[in-house]
């Protein structure tokens, strides 16, 4: 396995479609539309979708009566979107360093801690650059990622998981500024080992970012119900507008 790019392998692999097959829909779609209810979007605007995974925002978002574009590096995911394809929602194998279109959409999201996957930094700062150049002038990003303190005080080190005949182990720790996730899966007779790595994002690094790509910081909220962002918040949801 190449661990250099753990998040091709991962996020490829059946086993992480095993693994999170049960994502809560119904919590994806109220965060979505207190998103729009917030930003007072209008039908027809624009919208991209960043690591869009299996396209459970974009696909939403699509029904409101957006124009919506999701791009992921999952080949595994974006086949899985593409049957939901129509006039106004297409997906796209794309790598978020890099901008899909620039200065053309309305709204660019980064969504259920999408970001932080790269050893080195600027690659985790180019995903946000991405974004930034993605909207146009006077338009939002958001990025939603886990609340870090958060994590930390409730970090679960072992925990088994079985479904249908395949057993998960997991094993999570923190090192140096990533948290990481070993993935033993057992098989039948095969197993498999995988890692999750995500570096330790905080405010203060959004905040920095926002302010060398001129995007201004205008909300912070802490759960899916936007309200406000505190120390113990389960997620940190940044709202920022290109200037």
């Amino acid at each position: 396995m190449n661990k250099a790019y753990w998040y091709e392998n991962w996020f490829d692999s059946k086993y992480y479609h095993i693994l999170y097959r049960n994502r809560d829909t119904s919590e994806a779609n109220h965060f979505i539309k207190n998103l729009i209810n917030k930003l007072n979007l209008e039908k027809n605007n624009r919208i991209l979708d960043v690591a869009c995974g299996k396209g459970r925002h974009s696909i939403f978002l699509n029904s409101l009566g957006f124009q919506v574009t999701g791009i992921d590096l999952s080949c595994e995911s974006i086949n899985f979107c593409k049957k939901f394809e129509n006039d106004c929602l297409s997906f796209h194998k794309f790598d978020m360093r890099n901008c899909f279109k620039v200065d053309y959409f309305n709204l660019c999201l980064n969504l259920f801690t999408s970001i932080g996957y790269f050893d080195d930094e600027k690659d985790n700062f180019d995903v946000i650059k991405s974004m930034a150049d993605s909207v146009k002038k006077n338009c939002h990003i958001v990025i939603d990622f886990f609340n870090v303190e958060n994590v930390i005080k409730n970090l679960v080190s072992n925990e088994k998981k079985q479904i249908n005949d395949v057993i998960f182990l997991i094993k999570r720790y923190i090192k140096g500024n990533k948290i990481i996730k070993e993935v033993r899966i057992v098989d039948n007779d095969l197993e498999f080992s995988y890692y999750e790595k995500v570096s330790l994002l905080k405010l203060d690094y959004f905040r920095d970012a926002f302010e060398k790509l001129g995007i201004e910081l205008v909300g912070l909220f802490g759960n899916y119900s936007l309200e406000e962002y505190k120390k113990n918040s389960e997620r940190l949801i940044i709202l920022g507008k290109k200037l």
